[in-house]
């Protein structure tokens, strides 16, 4: 390119520069012009940025880690404590209730044999004329039934339930053998009368019932 031409471009360069308004050149001037070594810079800044808000996410983590191991470790003792605090409760509700229930089973064996006695009993034929006296029998024998059905109820509410064992093998484990019979048609160890009757506890034995059993020569 010759001088003369590079004059030319020069004088119309110049002359398109005096035709622009003053603000555009203004802001042509005023601005930065941003160099690779610049964006470097803030790519490293936004880095260093970026790195120390990871540190301080993962040190909030962290602590909420040991926090939550501290809450799982605290819970974990108190669900033991609780559990023992449970199992301390029910050995000493045993050793409280325990002997007023085997008290209570004593009066219950009482009222039930005294029940029975007066149920057996045949009054003589010059005892039957005498209204007066039958009437305080009959009453006598149905107010007796009525403080066993009481103390009966007593015990259900206590959870304190009879064993049925009659009729069934005998086990040397939940029951007293006390008596035995020979009844050649039924199996050896069958249980063929309750002389006492057992009782449990919340499914615990609280007292093995008394039986008697039969002793059969059949092998």
């Amino acid at each position: 390119m010759n001088e003369t031409v590079k004059e030319k471009l020069v004088r119309q360069f110049c002359s398109h520069l005096d035709e622009l308004p003053d603000q555009i050149v203004e802001n042509l001037v005023s601005e930065e012009t941003t160099d690779l070594y610049s964006l470097y810079a803030e790519l490293i800044a936004l880095k260093n940025e970026v790195r120390i808000e990871s540190r301080q996410v993962k040190s909030a983590l962290d602590e909420f880690k040991s926090v939550f191991e501290t809450l799982q470790t605290a819970h974990e003792q108190m669900t033991v404590e609780l559990e023992q605090h449970r199992k301390d409760k029910e050995i000493l509700t045993q050793a409280v209730l325990r002997p007023l229930l085997l008290g209570l089973l004593d009066l219950y064996d009482r009222l039930e044999a005294g029940l029975r006695s007066v149920a057996a009993y045949q009054p003589s034929w010059s005892f039957r004329w005498f209204k007066r006296e039958s009437g305080m029998f009959s009453a006598l024998r149905e107010g007796q039934q009525m403080t066993l059905n009481r103390l009966q109820n007593l015990l259900d509410a206590y959870g304190v339930h009879t064993v049925e064992v009659l009729d069934q093998s005998f086990d040397p484990v939940c029951m007293r053998a006390v008596e035995t019979e020979h009844r050649p048609e039924l199996d050896n160890g069958i249980v063929t009368a309750v002389l006492r009757t057992g009782f449990v506890w919340d499914d615990q034995p609280l007292r093995a019932p008394e039986v008697r059993i039969n002793k059969s020569a059949r092998k």
